[in-house]
């Protein structure tokens, strides 16, 4: 009896530790952090399902913040530290509007900075821009996330590079994993070996001999020729040029463009930009 009721006990621990971490963890989860208080209820549930959305499309973690204590730090630093506290994946992006420093930013981590080039965090600070100013601060991270997307459909990461200001390097989209020498050798000599088994199942399972059996083809086949003739008549060839175009709304482009990383307080590699409003 006493055993039973310390098992109960234990249990009934363990269900409040559970319960009582609940907030913390979904606090961590939040993709949508509205410090400044800047957001209704309503806009802020409209901008987590953009949010869930974008990275369920880019598989990137996206993040939005708003904030009215920066800490003593700057606009860029904060919300690269804010990513790295928050997030646990590699790539990502997030999009911040600094009460504090009066400042909007935008940063991308991983494979996003390829997509979020200097022209591209441009855009999204552009599309931002007007909206904080008139303090329509939940149209502004909105119209950021859409510059965010359109730089993930329309980029063509592959083209482009990013260059370290910190050290100058130049590092180039990364390329797939090859198939090397020994890995195709294996693959052969699996396949081989497989079809050999099933070649020598079948002669094994039939009975079959090498060289028992022959079929008389000269009796048995029969082959009919006919000639048919194709004149060609006529012929006409049309030319046309068509222009090269540039999708103004998209910012598509067919050449490679830049990205200018540092690394922040954290170690990490980002990219992107900041505005005074």
């Amino acid at each position: 009896m006493k055993m039973w009721k310390k098992y109960l006990a234990m249990a009934f621990c363990l269900c409040v530790i559970f319960v009582c971490m609940l907030p913390v963890r979904a606090e961590e989860n939040m993709q949508l952090m509205d410090q400044a208080g800047l957001l209704t209820e309503a806009e802020a549930e409209e901008i987590n399902a953009r949010l869930a959305e974008l990275e369920a499309r880019t598989g990137w973690e996206l993040m939005a913040l708003t904030t009215d204590d920066a800490g003593g730090k700057d606009a860029t630093s904060f919300a690269e530290s804010w990513f790295d506290t928050y997030t646990a994946g590699d790539d990502g992006v997030i999009c911040a509007i600094d009460m504090d420093n009066r400042e909007i930013v935008v940063r991308a981590f991983g494979e996003a900075m390829y997509y979020i080039t200097d022209k591209r965090a441009e855009r999204i600070l552009d599309a931002g821009y007007e909206e904080v100013s008139e303090e329509k601060y939940a149209a502004a991270l909105q119209e950021m996330l859409q510059e965010v997307e359109n730089a993930y459909q329309y980029e063509n990461a592959g083209q482009n590079h990013l260059y370290d200001e910190d050290t100058g390097e130049i590092i180039k989209y990364p390329d797939r994993k090859s198939i090397t020498l020994s890995e195709i050798l294996i693959a052969l000599g699996l396949a081989v070996a497989a079809g050999g088994g099933a070649v020598f199942g079948i002669f094994g399972k039939y009975r079959l001999k090498f060289g028992g059996y022959k079929y008389p083809i000269e009796k048995n086949g029969h082959v009919q020729l006919t000639v048919k003739e194709d004149r060609l008549v006529n012929s006409f060839v049309t030319r046309r040029h068509i222009p090269k175009q540039q999708n103004s709304s998209t910012g598509r482009s067919g050449g490679g463009s830049r990205s200018t990383v540092h690394s922040g307080s954290g170690g990490r590699r980002s990219s992107g930009g900041s505005r005074k409003f």
